[in-house]
């Protein structure tokens, strides 16, 4: 009978074009008795992510409640802004309950949110998402992507490798496919990449001659320089040698969506950029540039959240302008007949259907007995915590996957006694869980809470360790 590997390897066409290397990959991983592989997508939207709106029908919520609640979800139906996730509940995790008051600010958290520290000290440290891409490596260790009503290409808004050293995350679907994807095509944007190549080695080759000509100090500071040209110029071989896989896996992206546009009088087009960036952040993990993704929706410091036209909600008759700030503040106020808080879950459902497609791209790519979904987490989360203006007291987490298999997640409602009682926890808890679970064994994350000092705020969640 002929193995499982060796028919693999010749049916390349058979899988229909899906992106049959990094397969190969890792079902080598597989035969050789290796862990199974792990990657991460953090998805951040601004706003903040209401915890009633993500409340299972027919569970009660509890006000400010003294113990641990843990219960499956079977039988359970998601709410309305939930619904697209619904054939996901058996891989998703409800996560209530943990809080994040270092972080606090007056609307959206930017960088803390991922790294849990004051909001005023931007990037401070290493966000979660940076650590992660840190221990989960990468030709890419991270990839950023967003979308925002302002028309700008690019921002500084969720991650940070350190202190100062922002990351950055591509609002411009174009720019972002022709970053990541260059190898993989023909024309003009391989032409590009090529010149790119032979610039970088050249400036390596010329820093390595000025080298020579110097010592002492000013010979160690060229090193510097020497070993980022070297860094970026291997980075570009190993993305040529890789150029057959990463042509498989590039998603095709509309041109017309560089164009981004902030009248409020016409289609923002804000949903399709992120389903293209979804779509982005899919094709880099399936063809092993990443194994960190994060993909940001309206989320920082200066933004206050996602708006858009009511058609762009399936709404009909009057097409008028739904503001992120005005539904924040407008909880009762009228939008295309709904209320602001209405709003909130029907933006909320329009990004989950694209977090939906995401997913089922991932489920469709064959991975060892499975699908690489069965390798991924993906991490829903605000930086606006529970709130447009947050107290951050809970700071709700929707959680799909569970690393394959490293962490214990799926099916499950977990909601954390409620802030300063015996028992609670914070979002740092649950970073630490996250690295613990792929190799980093620190006790602690970010900046603890001073206000709850006498609470224990070391260590992963006990819950979710396998």
């Amino acid at each position: 009978m002929i193995s499982r590997r060796t028919f693999f390897r010749g049916t390349t066409l058979g899988l229909g074009g899906l992106y049959f290397a990094p397969f190969l990959r890792q079902l080598d991983a597989a035969t050789a008795g290796g862990p199974s592989p792990a990657r991460v997508l953090f998805f951040v939207q601004g706003n903040g992510i209401y915890p009633a709106e993500i409340q299972p029908q027919g569970i009660d919520r509890k006000k400010e409640p003294g113990t641990l609640e843990d219960r499956s979800l079977d039988g359970i139906k998601l709410p309305f802004s939930l619904e697209p996730l619904q054939p996901y509940a058996k891989k998703m995790t409800l996560l209530h309950g943990l809080s994040g008051r270092i972080a606090r600010g007056s609307h959206n958290m930017g960088f803390a949110a991922l790294g849990c520290w004051p909001s005023g000290k931007q990037a401070y440290g290493e966000t979660i998402d940076a650590g992660m891409a840190r221990q989960l490596g990468g030709i890419y260790p991270h990839v950023g992507v967003g979308v925002s009503n302002k028309p700008m290409a690019l921002t500084y808004n969720v991650t940070s490798a350190g202190r100062h050293k922002a990351l950055p995350t591509v609002l411009d679907p174009v720019l972002a496919h022709q970053q990541f994807f260059a190898a993989g095509t023909s024309g003009d944007s391989r032409k590009s990449f090529d010149v790119d190549t032979n610039l970088l080695d050249f400036l390596a080759d010329d820093v390595k001659r000025m080298q020579s000509r110097l010592d002492g100090t000013d010979r160690q500071k060229l090193e510097r320089y020497l070993q980022a040209f070297e860094s970026m110029s291997g980075r570009q071989s190993k993305l040529a040698k890789m150029a057959d896989q990463i042509s498989k896996a590039t998603p095709r992206v509309d041109p017309k969506l560089a164009t981004i546009s902030d009248s409020r009088t016409g289609p923002t087009g804000v949903f399709d950029r992120l389903e293209a960036q979804f779509d982005i952040a899919a094709g880099t993990l399936i063809a092993g540039l990443t194994n960190v993704a994060t993909v940001s929706a309206a989320a920082g410091l200066d933004r206050i959240g996602l708006s858009c036209m009511a058609s762009e909600l399936g709404r009909t008759g009057q097409d008028v302008y739904i503001g992120a700030h005005a539904i924040g503040h407008g909880k009762y106020q009228n939008f295309a007949g709904l209320l602001g808080s209405e709003c909130h879950a029907h933006i909320r459902r329009k990004c989950m259907e694209k977090l939906a497609k995401f997913i089922k791209t991932l489920e469709s790519v064959p991975e060892g007995n499975g699908t690489m979904m069965d390798n991924t987490l993906v991490v829903y989360l605000s930086d606006s915590a529970e709130g447009h203006h947050p107290v951050c007291h809970e700071w709700p987490f929707v959680l799909i996957g569970d690393l394959g298999g490293r962490l214990t997640l799926g099916n499950r409602y977990l909601r954390y006694p409620w802030y300063g009682k015996p028992g609670h926890r914070t979002i740092a808890s649950l970073y630490t869980s996250l690295l613990n679970a792929a190799g980093d064994p620190r006790k602690e994350f970010g900046i603890a809470d001073s206000a709850i000092k006498d609470l224990d705020q070391t260590g992963p969640l006990a819950e979710l360790i396998v």
